[in-house]
């Protein structure tokens, strides 16, 4: 991929997420409040004007990301048709693109941390797939302000990149979605009420959401999908819940519907 159109994609990726996490109504209104112009950054974004290195240096500067930033190939969304991937179960017709992640521009950049991706580890949001975390199959070399623009509030040295297997924890996860875990977050006794884990039980790999009512000594394991006579909701005592074997805390899933 070209420095321009890495540019673009990488604009695109960061203004999104500034508009889910710092609550902006649309592209117009975080141009406003950083002073840009929309139709000079709707143009950067589609092609249709000079996105130079000056361009893109000038831009970071003003909305107050690292230098640089921009031009880091970390991750982008393969856009060929050919490569889009048609759910086998969904009625919405909705299609997916693979996210890919690619080989850094400045692997040893001292202002980059390394995040381990697991290619072959596929976490089942319904019965579980038999898999665990065993070789690294490659890293993630990620400015850590992008992280933060991403939504990732963990610290990097406890990610892991697994991926998603189907469509359980659909809306919040789509399939084959990289999922950011942290896993210094897996003591059962300290789990965060509703939040989504990643887990090994019965020797299998899953991930629900997890629902701890310590007055009833009930917990709750359940998917995000409304379907729940195809995914129903699971209880289990506290106890059992010591039985689980807790890989960590669902922190982002880069592909959501």
């Amino acid at each position: 991929m070209d420095t321009i159109t890495l540019r673009r994609k990488n604009l695109r990726a960061a203004i999104s997420a500034a508009l889910e996490k710092q609550g902006f109504k649309s592209d117009v209104a975080f141009c406003e409040h950083y002073d840009l112009n929309p139709s000079h950054v709707s143009q950067l974004m589609n092609g249709h004007g000079s996105f130079g290195e000056r361009a893109a240096r000038n831009l970071e500067k003003k909305v107050g990301w690292d230098e640089g930033l921009l031009d880091n190939p970390l991750l982008f969304l393969e856009k060929n048709e050919d490569d889009f991937k048609e759910p086998t179960n969904n009625d919405s017709g909705i299609r997916y693109a693979p996210v890919r992640f690619v080989e850094a521009k400045n692997p040893n950049n001292k202002n980059h941390v390394r995040i381990p991706i697991y290619r072959d580890v596929k976490a089942s949001c319904g019965d579980g797939i038999e898999n665990f975390l065993e070789d690294v199959s490659d890293y993630l070399e990620i400015d850590p302000e992008l992280l933060k623009l991403m939504g990732v509030r963990s610290n990097s040295k406890n990610l892991k990149i697994i991926y998603s297997a189907e469509y359980s924890m659909y809306p919040t996860v789509a399939p084959d979605s990289p999922l950011f875990v942290d896993v210094s977050d897996k003591d059962p006794n300290n789990l965060k009420n509703g939040n989504v884990y990643v887990f090994t039980h019965n020797h299998e790999l899953r991930m629900k959401r997890i629902f701890v009512s310590y007055g009833s000594n009930t917990v709750k394991l359940t998917s995000d999908n409304p379907d729940k006579n195809r995914y129903p909701d699971e209880f289990i005592t506290n106890e059992q819940l010591n039985e689980i074997n807790f890989i960590g805390r669902l922190e982002l899933a880069l592909i959501r519907p």
